[in-house]
């Protein structure tokens, strides 16, 4: 939901594609394996093209097996607008979900906003800040 409402995912696709199972929960499973599948990789999804997802979020396209009422309360959930959630909420949301044995191993790791951004000011920002003052004192 996130994915659309940042326009990582055209067009509504989940929230159209949850509401394509309502009238037949079971192929919920075979349209979600069939967009993780894409979202792993890049791909189609119909006629639809779904970039490539980082991250690893998507090696698995393992989907749980959903009923009506779940699919009733994932559109729900899916009109409002999840654009707005810090993506660290997600990031950790993420991390925590993996074995802790193989998160290292996988080299799985999180870094929050605040880390990147220590190394991200001294080496990319503060000399395009620098850059940019002398070329308004150019101009």
């Amino acid at each position: 939901m996130f994915a659309e409402d940042v326009d990582l995912l055209p067009n509504k696709m989940f929230e159209r594609m949850i509401k394509a199972a309502l009238p037949e929960p079971d192929t919920f499973a075979i349209h979600a394996k069939s967009l993780f599948g894409a979202m792993k990789t890049g791909g189609l999804v119909g006629f639809e093209k779904v970039d490539w997802f980082n991250g690893g979020l998507f090696d698995s396209d393992d989907v749980l097996p959903l009923e009506r009422d779940d699919l009733d309360d994932l559109v729900s959930a899916a009109k409002l607008d999840w654009s707005d959630i810090d993506p660290s909420i997600l990031g950790t949301l993420f991390e925590r979900g993996l074995d802790p044995a193989k998160r290292s191993q996988l080299g799985a790791h999180y870094t929050d906003r605040d880390k990147i951004m220590q190394i991200v000011m001294p080496v990319i920002v503060e000399p395009l800040l620098s850059e940019w003052a002398e070329v308004k004192a150019q101009i």
